[in-house]
C-alpha cells in the first residue's frame, strides 16, 4: 500500500505531484518546460513518436494540471496506439477543462483503439459539441472524420 500519510509536516507525495513538484526541484519553470513542450512537438511532427511520447510524460510528471501537457500526451499515445494511456491522459483533460473538445477526441479515439464503441460514439459526440464553440476548426473536423469512421465501421 502506497504511503501518502505526511511526513515530518509535509504533504502527502500525491499533494506534491499536483503541485508540480518534480519540476521545481530540477528547477524547471515555466519557460523552460514550455520550451520542452515545443520540442517535444517538433519531435512528433517529424516522426520521432518514442522520443516525443517520454518528453510528453515527463512533462506531465513535472505539471500533471497542465491541459497542454495532458493534450500532447494524448495526442502522441494515440498516435503510437498506446490506448490506454491516452485514455488516461484524455480523462486528466476531460477533467480540468470539461469544456475542452479535445480531451472528448483523444478519448474517442482511444475507446474506439480499445474497442469500445459505445463510449467512444459518446466521446465523439461530445467533442463535436464543444468543438462547434471553439475558432480552431481542426478538432471539429477530425471529431466529425471519427463520426464517420465509427459509422461505417460499426452501422
Amino acid at each position: 500500500m502506497e504511503n501518502t500519510a505526511p511526513h515530518n509536516g509535509e504533504p502527502p507525495l500525491a499533494d506534491l505531484i499536483l503541485e508540480g513538484a518534480l519540476g521545481k526541484e530540477l528547477g524547471l519553470g515555466d519557460r523552460e518546460l514550455g520550451l520542452a513542450l515545443a520540442v517535444a512537438n517538433m519531435k512528433l511532427k517529424s516522426g520521432n513518436a518514442e522520443k516525443a511520447l517520454s518528453m510528453y510524460a515527463i512533462l506531465v510528471l513535472c505539471k500533471p494540471l497542465d491541459v497542454e501537457y495532458q493534450c500532447g500526451l494524448a495526442n502522441c499515445a494515440v498516435q503510437m496506439q498506446e490506448y490506454e494511456m491516452a485514455l488516461q491522459a484524455a480523462s486528466a483533460i476531460i477533467g480540468l477543462a470539461p469544456r475542452d473538445c479535445r480531451g472528448y477526441y483523444f478519448s474517442g479515439a482511444a475507446c474506439l483503439g480499445l474497442g469500445k464503441i459505445s463510449e467512444a460514439r459518446e466521446d465523439v459526440s461530445d467533442a463535436m459539441k464543444f468543438a462547434e464553440n471553439t475558432a480552431d476548426r481542426a478538432f471539429l473536423e477530425a471529431s466529425q472524420k471519427l463520426n464517420a469512421l465509427l459509422n461505417a465501421s460499426f452501422p
